[in-house]
């Protein structure tokens, strides 16, 4: 039976969570160096730019979305499908693929400061160069971010850090986290074939019809788009805290949502109000070098503060959840960071 959410008193408050994780962090604070480096890496290191491959690659959609409008499809499905790919075409141009270091599900904090001016650029010159660099990219980026996670998570979960038992385990989360993108990635398209197809057939037979399955259809994805964030939010704290494969970790996060949904709700909303604060405060203060020194090392610490609360706020009430389904729980108590 699912514990009701009003029971969430029986854990700290979503004030308590955000002080006793910055509390957790200043025990590790050496591992905001791993932020710092990172961002000084985007902001003094060589550029990789790809904009004469994705240039050409967006005039071939271009065309190919012509000739599918002159076939019959909703012209003005067509127009926006174009629309987008120059906005792709206007900001890849100028885009730092080293910036994919820390996009990616368990990214590192990072303003992704603009490169100096003089630094180094490479320019990808073919598609494949640029699907090698980012897959290779995307990988490293992945890495890093699971052993700056496992660091915090430790603290958080056993009240003590141990490296020789994160090395052995950041590869599991590693595989977990590229295992949920791929399984996340397969599912999406599978639903978009089949989805575009059922939609297609229609509009080929009735556009009006049509064109208003396809406003459906966008509205349902915004939808469900929403609720993928609220309810996989603690994914990755669920990996690197409870320790369990992708689909455990999802079902973990989602059940977390579920019987604490309000209190889930305003944490996640508090975090991002936050983070997306304290990212216009940094982008002001990141006009010069002395500023952008200044951001980068506060927006590691903020970040980080943030990154430790969301795992106690995900410890405290999976923990709660087992006691309640009469199962030992998947993480231990931290002394101090939980009340149950």
């Amino acid at each position: 039976m699912a514990t009701k959410a009003g029971s969430s008193s029986a854990v700290p408050g979503v004030i308590e969570t955000l002080s006793t994780g910055y509390e957790q962090v200043n025990r590790v604070l050496w591992i905001v160096t791993l932020p710092v480096l990172m961002d000084l890496l985007l902001w003094l290191g060589p550029q990789i730019t790809s904009g004469g491959v994705v240039h050409s690659v967006v005039e071939r959609l271009t065309t190919l979305y012509g000739g599918v409008s002159a076939d019959g499809l909703d012209p003005s499905t067509v127009q926006q499908t174009q629309q987008v790919l120059g906005q792709v075409d206007r900001i890849a141009g100028s885009f730092n693929l080293l910036n994919l270091l820390v996009v990616n599900l368990a990214s590192l904090p990072s303003i992704m400061p603009t490169p100096r001016v003089g630094v180094p650029e490479l320019q990808l010159a073919t598609f494949g160069a640029l699907l090698g660099v980012a897959l290779a990219l995307e990988l490293v980026g992945t890495l890093v971010g699971v052993v700056y996670l496992g660091v915090i998570a430790q603290q958080i979960r056993d009240g003590r850090l141990s490296l020789a038992l994160l090395a052995r385990r950041v590869w599991r989360y590693w595989l977990s986290i590229l295992g949920f993108f791929v399984l996340a990635i397969a599912v999406l398209c599978v639903i978009s074939l089949i989805v575009g197809i059922a939609v297609g057939l229609v509009a080929v037979v009735a556009p009006p019809v049509g064109s208003f399955l396809w406003l459906l259809v966008t509205a349902l994805a915004q939808i469900a788009g929403v609720l993928f964030l609220i309810y996989l939010f603690f994914l990755t704290d669920a990996i690197v805290v409870s320790e369990v494969g992708p689909i455990r970790a999802a079902v973990s996060s989602a059940r977390v949502v579920a019987n604490n949904f309000w209190s889930s709700v305003g944490f996640i909303g508090l975090v991002y109000v936050i983070s997306l604060g304290m990212q216009i405060i940094w982008s002001a203060l990141a006009q010069n070098p002395i500023g952008t020194v200044i951001a980068i090392a506060g927006n590691a610490y903020i970040a980080s503060g943030l990154a430790a609360a969301s795992m106690l706020f995900y410890k405290n009430r999976v923990v709660r959840l087992s006691a309640a389904n009469g199962m030992p729980g998947r993480v231990t108590q931290v002394r101090g960071a939980s009340r149950e």
